[in-house]
C-alpha cells in the first residue's frame, strides 16, 4: 500500500515554536531568508565556475603531464618528453586546426608576439636543446618533439618557427631538414652562420668558450667547421622550393650577431632562390631589445603565413608556370592554401623519378599531389624518357599512386591534355593510348581522377582550329599562354565535385 505524503502546503509541515504552535514569519525573517537565498545563490554559482575551470584544468593536465603554471594568464605546462625539458602554453580557446608556434630558446624572453598569438588561439611549444646549436641531434630531438605533438595532441602539422639569437640556429636547421612541415620561419638577430658567432671568425666578438661547445655538438675541428657548409646560410634550395616564408627581425647596431655576417647573407641567398623573404631592420638597436614594442608586423606574418593544405604538382612542361596551366591553377585556391609546382619541361614519367624531382614532390610532406605525365612518355623522345602506355608508363603512375598514399597523401591522377593537331576538322590525339592508361590505373588503384585529356578534346573540337588557337602560344601547339592556362584550369575545377570535391571549399569565391 502506497502512503500519500500531505501536500507541501499542509500545516503539518510549518514550522513550530518552541511552544508548540505555528511559527509566525516575520518582515525581518523573511528579509534573512531571502539574503540567505542569494548568498547561497552566489555560493553556488562560484563553486559551479571554479568547478569548470578545475575540470579545463585537469583536461589540460591529462593532455600535457608535468607542471602546471601560468603564462600572462593562459595555462602553461612544463613537462619532460623523450628526457628533455619541454613547455607547452594552450590558449583560452583553441583556433580551428590547432596552430602553434615552436619557439627555440630563451622562453619568455620578449613575449610580446607569443601573447598576442595566444589571444589569436595559437599554442606555444618548447623543447630544449641547449648547447647543441643547431646540430642534427638537436633536429632529431625537434623531429621526436613535433611527432608528439602532432601525433598525439593533433597540433597542425605546419607550425611557425621563432627563433631568437641563437635560436637561429636550429629553426633554419630543422626547416632545411623538413621544408614541408613549416607554415614559416620568424627569426629576431638569428644566428645564421656560426662562425660568426659563437665562432668569433668575423667583426663579431665570438662566444667565448661556446664556440668549442658548438664544435663538439656537430662533431668537427675548427678547421672543418670552416668549411663546412651546416649553417641556416648553406643549402636553402629545399626552403625555397617549398616557398618557406621568412621574416627576420635585426638591429642594426649587433655587434653580438652582426647582420651583415648573418641575415644580410641568408636574404641575398633566399632573393636569388626567388623565395619570400623580409627583413625588419631596427637603425641603431644592438642585439637587444628582440622582437619589436608592438608585435603586429610579426603577428601578421605568421598569421598569414598559415598554409592549412598543401598541395603538388608533378610533371612536364604543360603543368609549369611558365609554359602550363600551373600558376593559373595555383590561383584558384586562397591563401590558406599552398601550391608548390615541381614540374619539369621534359619530364616523362620515367625520367622525372630518375632525375630526383619525384624525391623533391615527397620531402614537401604535401596533403596532395596532383600527378600528370604523358607528353615526354610517347614514342620519338630518347630511350631515357619513353615508356609503354600499356606496360611501362602504367607501372610508373601506380607507382607514383602507391608511394604518395604511403606517406599519407592523396593523390590525384590528370590525364595529360591534347596537342592542338587537327585532321579533317577534329583532333587527331597521339594521347590517346596515356590517357585511356591513365584511366585504367585510376580505376584500379581507386584514384581521383581529373580527365583533362577527353575535356580539352572537347573543347578543341567545338572552338575548332582557328578559335582555340589564341589559347598557345603563336606557332605552339603543345603549350599555352595565360589564357590557355587558365582554360585549362577551369576545366580541372569542373571536375573537382566528382573526382576531389573536398577541395573546393579551398577554391577562391
Amino acid at each position: 500500500m502506497h502512503r500519500r505524503h500531505p501536500p507541501l502546503t499542509s500545516p503539518t509541515h510549518l514550522p513550530y515554536s518552541a511552544s508548540g504552535h505555528h511559527k509566525v514569519s516575520r518582515p525581518k525573517d523573511r528579509q534573512l531568508k531571502m539574503y540567505s537565498r542569494k548568498i547561497m545563490s552566489i555560493t553556488l554559482s562560484v563553486l559551479v565556475s571554479l568547478a569548470c575551470g578545475l575540470l579545463n584544468r585537469i583536461d589540460a593536465a591529462d593532455a600535457f603531464p608535468g607542471r602546471v603554471s601560468e603564462f600572462h594568464s593562459f595555462p602553461r605546462y612544463d613537462f619532460e618528453h623523450a628526457g628533455r625539458r619541454c613547455t607547452v602554453v594552450t590558449p583560452n580557446e583553441t583556433a580551428e586546426g590547432t596552430p602553434w608556434v615552436w619557439r627555440a630558446r630563451f622562453f619568455g624572453h620578449q613575449p610580446q608576439a607569443d601573447i598576442a598569438l595566444l589571444q589569436q588561439g595559437y599554442h606555444v611549444a618548447y623543447v630544449d636543446v641547449a648547447n647543441l646549436f643547431g646540430a642534427p641531434e638537436a633536429v632529431e630531438i625537434w623531429d621526436g618533439f613535433y611527432d608528439y605533438l602532432t601525433k598525439q595532441h593533433g597540433f597542425h602539422r605546419k607550425p611557425a618557427l621563432e627563433g631568437m639569437s641563437r635560436g637561429g640556429l636550429i629553426i633554419f636547421n630543422w626547416a632545411k631538414a623538413n621544408p614541408g612541415k613549416v607554415s614559416c620561419i620568424y627569426g629576431d638577430a638569428p644566428v645564421c652562420d656560426f662562425k660568426s658567432w659563437p665562432g668569433g671568425k668575423g667583426t663579431g666578438k665570438g662566444g667565448g668558450g661556446a664556440w668549442q661547445t658548438c664544435l663538439k655538438a656537430y662533431g668537427l675541428t675548427e678547421a672543418e667547421a670552416l668549411e663546412a657548409k651546416v649553417n641556416p646560410i648553406d643549402g636553402l634550395q629545399a626552403l625555397a622550393v617549398a616557398r618557406v616564408p621568412i621574416l627576420n627581425v635585426v638591429g642594426d647596431a649587433d655587434v653580438v650577431v652582426p647582420v651583415a655576417e648573418n641575415t644580410a647573407v641568408l636574404e641575398e641567398r633566399y632573393v636569388k632562390l626567388k623565395a619570400p623573404i623580409e627583413v625588419v631592420h631596427k637603425p641603431g638597436v644592438g642585439h637587444h631589445p628582440h622582437s619589436l614594442k608592438d608585435p603586429q608586423v610579426i603577428v601578421d606574418f605568421i598569421l598569414n603565413s598559415r598554409r592549412d593544405l598543401t598541395i603538388v604538382l608533378a610533371g612536364d612542361s604543360t603543368v609549369t608556370d611558365a609554359a602550363g596551366w600551373g600558376a593559373a591553377f595555383a590561383k584558384r585556391f586562397g591563401d590558406n592554401v599552398e601550391t608548390i609546382n615541381l614540374a619539369k619541361g621534359g619530364a616523362s614519367s620515367k625520367n622525372f623519378r630518375d632525375a630526383g624531382y619525384w624525391a623533391r614532390c615527397l620531402a614537401q610532406d604535401p596533403d596532395y599531389v596532383f600527378i600528370q605525365f604523358g607528353h615526354n612518355d610517347c614514342p620519338g623522345k630518347g630511350p631515357k624518357r619513353e615508356t609503354d602506355p600499356e606496360t611501362t608508363y602504367r607501372q610508373n603512375l601506380e607507382q607514383y599512386v602507391a608511394e604518395t598514399r604511403a606517406m599519407g597523401a592523396k593523390p590525384v591522377l590528370v590525364s595529360p591534355m591534347t596537342r592542338r593537331r587537327f585532321k579533317n576538322g577534329e583532333i587527331d590525339s597521339i594521347l590517346k593510348p596515356y590517357a585511356e592508361a591513365v584511366r585504367v590505373v585510376a580505376s584500379q588503384t581507386k584514384t581521383p581522377i581529373i580527365d583533362l585529356h577527353r575535356s580539352s578534346v572537347e573543347l578543341f573540337n567545338e572552338l575548332g582550329d582557328a578559335g582555340s588557337a589564341h589559347f598557345c602560344p603563336e606557332g605552339d601547339r603543345t603549350h599555352f599562354n595565360r589564357q590557355g592556362a587558365e582554360k585549362m584550369s577551369d576545366l580541372m575545377i569542373s571536375e573537382f565535385p566528382s573526382a576531389v570535391s573536398e577541395l573546393i571549399p579551398y577554391l577562391k569565391r
